[in-house]
């Protein structure tokens, strides 16, 4: 396994080792993204996960549109990843996919 995978695979254990109540915390959509690992970072993880839509997660509890992507070495990786990104979206979703990078 590269290096990148290895960082990537460390990250993504990181993210999903959240408890489910620490998702409902402020701040979690940006601990997410910024967890999420990156596809310019692994140009060569054949998955790419995107979700968005809208969340009430700042402070004022406005609702604003969120989106992630993430890139991972497995279909099973990315569906992990997606769901717990969709966890994040309190409002209407209106991306949430894993797919073959082309």
């Amino acid at each position: 396994m590269t290096l990148s995978r290895r960082i990537a695979a460390a990250i993504l254990a990181a993210a999903l080792a959240l408890p489910a109540a620490a998702l409902a915390q402020e701040g979690d959509v940006n601990a997410f993204r910024e967890a999420s690992p990156s596809c310019d970072a692994n140009p060569t993880l054949p998955w790419i996960g995107r979700v968005s839509g809208e969340s009430d997660e700042d402070p004022t509890d406005n609702v604003e549109p969120v989106s992630f992507v993430g890139c991972f070495a497995t279909e099973a990786e990315c569906n992990a990843w997606r769901e717990r990104g969709s966890g994040l979206i309190d409002d209407r979703i209106v991306q949430n996919s894993c797919e073959r990078r082309p």
